[in-house]
Formats: C-alpha cells, structure tokens, sequence
C-alpha cells in the first residue's frame, strides 16, 4: 500500500494542498482496432500521446508558421523566434496536424487515450475546432490535398487493418463519402513483426492532386514497405508503381516538393546507415540523393512553401525537436521553444524527490493532470508503457507546466521502495514546490541479492535518441543495480554496436551502486533469441539467421553454433 508523500512548500511560491489519494497507474489502453503492426507500429507509427517535444511539423500555406503536435494540442511555431501559441486544446490528444491550402484549417489527429484515433478540424481565426469522425477505428496521417477538395487519410476502418482513404471535404465539415485507395489484402505468409495482412499508410498529395504517394508493404517480406506512386481514386493501389524499394519501419514519410518533381523522405536506405536520414527522389522514381549526414535520427520531413526549407523533427540532442535545414545552402538549426503561450490557464509544478537521507534521487513519475491528461516536463521522455500508464523519468528534480487544479502524482522507484501518492493544487500563473520523500522498505543489495534488467535496447522505441548516460539515468529511477544493455539487430540493421568495449566487464559507466554491461543479443527468429555477455574480443556476426528475403535467410548457424563462436 502506498504512503502520504512528505511534502515541504517553499515559502516564496504557492502552497500546493497535498492529501492521500488513489494511485494513477494503469491510465490507457492500446488501440483495440489496430488488429497488425505490434510493438514497432506504437513505437514508431502511431503519434506520441503526448509528445513533451514538438512532433509531426506542418507548414502554414505562407510559410511564417509550422504547426507541431506538443503536450497533448497543437501548436504554431514562429520558426524565427520559437514562440509557440497552443491553437487547439479538448480532454483528447492532438497530433499530425496539417494545414489546409487556404490557410483557414487544420485537421489534426485526436487520441482518447490509447482506444481511438479520431480525425477533428481546427478553424485557424477563431479557434473552434470540431470531430470530423466518432467511431471504434483508428483515423490517422491526415493531408489536405494541393486544390483544397479532398483529404486523404490512414484508418483502420472496417476489419482492423490500415488502408489509405480520400474524402471530399468544404468549409471544415465532410462534402462527401470516403472512397478506398487501398483495401484489405495479405501476404503469402505471416511476416515477421509484421504478421501476414499489408499496411497502406502516410499518404502524400502530388502537386496536381492526381496521385498519392504512400508505404505500403504489399509483397514485401520485411518491414514496413516500399515508397509507391499511386492513383489518387477508389482502388487506386491496383494501378500503384513501387519508386521506392528499401526496408522501411514507419519513418518514411514522403512529402512531394512544391515544383513537384521530387519528394523527400526519411531512411536508413535498409541497412546501409544506423540511423534515419532525409533523402531526395524523383517522384516517378529514380537514384535517391542523401540530404543528411547524422549520426541521429532525421524525420516527418515537410518542404516549406517556398521550397527553400524542409521542416523536420531531431534527435541529436536525444529528446525529438523540431529543426530546419536549408535545401540549398546546407544550414541546419534547431528551432527551440522559447516560449509556450498557452491558451488556458496554467501554473507551474516544480517537485524534488528525495531519499531517507534527503538527497535527490530519481524516480519514474506518473503524473495526471486537473484536466484528466498526462504532461512532461518539455526536458523529459513521454513514454507510454504497454498497460497505458504515461509516465516518464526524473534525475530527482523536475518542472513542468500544468493546467489549474488538483494534479495527482505516484512515484516510484523500483520494487524495494514505497511507491508515494500525492495531490497537489495548482494555481494560474505560480510555481508550486513540492518535496516528496521515498523510504526504502527493504535493502536487497545489502543481502547479497542485485536487481536489474538482464534485457535492455536502449534505441529500439525510435522517437528518442538514447545514451548509455541517459540509460544510467533511467535505470537509477527505475532502483536497478544491474544494467545489460544488448547490442542487436532491428531487421537488417544493427543498433548501438559502437558502445561495445573488449573485454566484457563493467563499462567505464558504470558505478560503484550500478554496474552497465555491453553485450549482444544474438536474435534468430526461428531458433529464439539468446543473451551473449563477456565477450572478450568483439561482437559476433551474423547478429540473427533466418530473416525472410535476406541473405541471410537460413537455419544455419543455430544458436549452438553461435555460442561455441563466443566461448
């Protein structure tokens, strides 16, 4: 059961009312109508619910505002100065916003809280916004296309699986009935991760508003699927041509650019790079060009008006951030938040965990807001775990902005400390403080007994770019005294093999209450996946067997023969 928390207020600030109160793990679900796509579909595909960063850039049609998705609304962005005005806000959260031609709209992705995906409009000049649809299914990757008329969009609707839709649509209200670019079709067996229906996903309008680009992995074994150049009418993936053909995992995202001769995407060019990148392509297909050269991630590229900027969201500095590079000219920037200007009433939470001597200690903290929603400090990870609990993680302090009202916070930290309950009010335009005490209910190290995790990918969830510093953070709020991270494979490329050191002991991270251990995981689907620590030397290769459509496509090593190659 858990405890009051201990709070101290200090003086200068708002007095935050504290009291003992339910505990708010468990908050979601995970999108019951999505019946393909897994882990790496909520990881990569579906947006984040929230993004604590800017996520999904849009332009405005005159080029002096980028939409983003960013706790929980949409926002625009003035990408010179990086002030942010919040233009959308409900008990739902708002993600991929796209502007219409005219400028007078934004239609936008609404998410219940891990059961639904809806589609809602937003009117630009007085702020209203409206659902566009209202049902059991997931509706995502809105786009209007270049004349206005139409809107092509993502959804599950009617068996569970994705397709690509356009619908007619007039003065921010529905002029019309959808009609299906693709429909429900399979491949010849299940796939890996990827099970045997094919998705259809993130369209993109040509300039004529003629076709659509689309991913789509119908007939590819691996992955998400090739680039495809489609007619944009019922039926419309019959007569599709692929112009891209890679491995793919949901980054893709093509946008075409305004002389509309080519289009931009982000890729790994299958395994030819670790990390995403932007590229350029014919539209008709064609030799792509690289237009990035990071050892971070790169992605949800979009041209500006003008064609002289592409917007996109970084990683480099691990949490996702919106950026802008010069098409021609090379300049790169990130534009930095400089200011929220919210449209409702908040104050600021600021909290300080503490352990039984009183020093700062980290901790996972599940937070809920006076408005039902979950909000990250903007220099924290937003994670939603797999139970629906949004929570993220904290060195031991942290601040973040929260609407008026009662906001409920569980802290926990591991399984040997009591989890604290705490509800603290908060007031328009203060800073609330707040101190909250862990006491540690059993000290299993002291008995000769180490927790940690025996599994950790610190890279595989794609949106953050993760370091074995930030790992050790995590894994200190988590209370683990163990931490093995796992060089592996995702598909045909190899992840966070260059933290790999001879030898096979204890990182130079590592510290005297947290030992970090670099090994490999070796992962053939066939034979199962096995763990391979204190390798002397260097990692092993192949990484995994058995991966269809690859050369690599065989039984042959099994897992014993691998093992013997690490003795």
């Amino acid at each position: 059961m858990s405890q009051p928390a201990v709070l101290r207020f200090a003086a200068a600030c708002a007095v935050g009312a504290l009291a003992m109160v339910p505990s708010v793990l468990g908050q979601g679900g995970t999108y019951p109508s999505a019946r393909t796509g897994g882990n790496y579909m909520h990881n990569y595909y579906f947006p984040p619910a929230p993004s604590s960063t800017p996520w999904a850039p849009a332009w405005s049609p005159d080029g002096k505002w980028i939409a983003v998705a960013m706790s929980g609304s949409i926002w625009k962005v003035d990408p010179a100065g990086g002030v942010a005005h919040e233009m959308t806000y409900d008990g739902k959260y708002h993600s991929m916003p796209a502007w219409s031609p005219d400028g007078n709209w934004i239609i936008y992705t609404a998410d219940d809280g891990g059961k639904t995906l809806q589609l809602a409009i937003a009117n630009v000049a007085t702020g209203e916004s409206r659902a566009l649809t209202n049902d059991a299914f997931i509706y995502t990757d809105p786009v209007f296309s270049p004349d206005g008329s139409r809107v092509a969009y993502v959804s599950t609707k009617p068996n569970g699986f994705f397709n690509v839709y356009i619908r007619p649509i007039k003065g921010g209200q529905w002029a019309g009935d959808e009609v299906a670019v693709s429909t429900d079709s399979k491949f010849r067996n299940s796939r890996l991760y990827f099970g045997v229906e094919d998705l259809h996903i993130t369209p993109a309008w040509t300039r004529d508003s003629r076709q659509l680009l689309l991913v789509s992995n119908r007939g590819v074994p691996l992955g998400s699927g090739n680039i495809w150049l489609a007619p944009a009418a019922a039926g419309g993936m019959h007569d599709a041509q692929s112009v891209v053909a890679e491995q793919t995992l949901y980054r893709a995202r093509p946008d075409v650019s305004v002389d509309g001769r080519r289009f931009v995407y982000s890729s790994t060019r299958g395994t030819a790079d670790q990390f995403s990148n932007l590229y350029v392509q014919p539209v008709t297909g064609g030799e792509p060009y690289k237009l990035t050269f990071f050892e971070h991630d790169a992605f949800h590229p979009r041209w500006s008006p003008d064609g002289e900027w592409i917007a996109y969201i970084d990683n480099r500095e691990g949490l996702p951030q919106l950026a802008l590079l010069e098409v021609y000219g090379g300049a790169n920037r990130i534009v930095r938040i400089a200011d929220r200007r919210w449209k409702r009433p908040m104050g600021v939470l600021s909290v300080r965990t503490v352990d039984e001597r009183g020093q700062a200690t980290g901790a996972r903290i599940h937070l809920t807001a006076s408005d039902g929603k979950f909000y990250a400090p903007a220099d924290a990870y937003a994670r939603v775990s797999a139970a629906g609990d949004r929570v993220f993680h904290s060195a031991g302090e942290f601040q973040v902005e929260l609407p008026v009202g009662k906001t409920k916070l569980t802290i926990v930290k591991g399984f040997e400390v009591v989890p604290q309950d705490a509800e603290v009010d908060i007031a328009a335009n203060e800073v609330t403080r707040a101190q909250v005490g862990l006491k540690r209910m059993t000290d299993m190290s002291a008995k000769g007994w180490h927790g940690g995790s025996t599994h950790v990918h610190m890279n595989y969830g794609g949106n953050l770019h993760n370091t074995l510093e930030n790992l050790m953070m995590m894994s200190d709020a988590e209370d683990q005294d163990i931490v093995l991270e796992q060089v592996a494979n995702k598909d045909n490329r190899i992840l966070d093999y260059q933290f790999f050191i001879p030898g096979g002991g204890p990182h130079p991270l590592s510290r005297k209450d947290m030992v970090l251990v670099v090994g490999q995981e070796y992962r053939p689907p066939f034979w199962g996946h096995v763990f391979m620590f204190g390798l002397r030397d260097h990692l092993i290769s192949p990484f995994t067997t058995g991966y269809e459509g690859t050369a690599i496509e065989s039984l042959y090593p099994s897992n014993t023969d691998m093992l013997r190659k690490a003795r």
